[in-house]
């Protein structure tokens, strides 16, 4: 969950419910242009370790906010990841790696 929360753009449901209905309207949240986005493997708690299974980008690729990049897993768990931003892909982690809660996985650079 603190992953999450160190996300900006992140909110639980009870600040979601506090704020009230909003207009319908879709806001992506965007990275100025030269900004980086580091994104880091979750805490999954007790969980076993994660390892990076597959890329669906590659370094170069522009990608938009809820754009599936990655996948990790272990026995227990298969987790996509989506990016939250648009942006160009700046860097990944190499595959079959296996991750510590923390590790980056991925870099965005705002376009």
């Amino acid at each position: 969950m603190e992953d999450f929360k160190a996300n900006p753009h992140f909110k639980t449901r009870e600040e979601i419910e506090r704020e009230g209905p909003k207009s319908n309207r879709v806001v992506i949240p965007e990275l100025k242009t030269g900004e980086i986005s580091v994104c880091t493997s979750p805490d999954l708690g007790n969980q076993m370790p994660l390892v990076l299974e597959k890329w669906y980008v590659k370094v170069g690729d522009k990608v938009n906010s809820g754009d599936v990049l990655c996948e990790l897993g272990n026995e227990a768990v298969t987790i996509e990841f989506e990016s939250f931003y648009n942006g160009k892909v700046i860097w990944i982690c190499e595959l079959k790696k296996g991750l510590v809660p923390g590790d980056e996985l991925y870099k965005l650079e705002g376009i």
